[in-house]
C-alpha cells in the first residue's frame, strides 16, 4: 500500500477548505499523512478555488465538499 501525503495551504483552510481537512483528518486511512503549510506556492489557484496537494499533485474543487470527494478518490486510486 503506497503512502499518500495530503498537503493543505493555510490560506485555503482559512477560506473554507478547513471542512474538508477536518473530515479527512477524522477518517482512518493508515496509508495517509496530512499537513498544513503556510504556502504551497499556488497563490493564484489558492485565491480562486479550494485545493490541496495529494502526493504533490494539485486536486481542486469548487466547494469544500467537492474537494474532499476528489481527495478521497485520489486516495482510493493509490490503493
Amino acid at each position: 500500500m503506497k503512502t499518500v501525503t495530503v498537503a493543505f495551504c493555510t490560506a485555503s483552510l482559512l477560506d473554507g477548505a478547513i471542512d474538508a481537512y477536518n473530515q479527512l483528518k477524522g477518517r482512518q486511512y493508515p496509508n495517509m499523512t496530512m499537513r498544513a503549510e503556510a504556502c504551497l506556492g499556488y497563490c493564484g489557484r489558492c485565491a480562486n478555488t479550494f485545493f490541496a496537494l495529494v502526493n504533490k499533485e494539485v486536486v481542486e474543487g469548487a466547494t469544500s465538499e467537492e474537494l474532499l470527494a476528489k481527495i478521497m478518490d485520489r486516495i482510493s486510486d493509490q490503493d
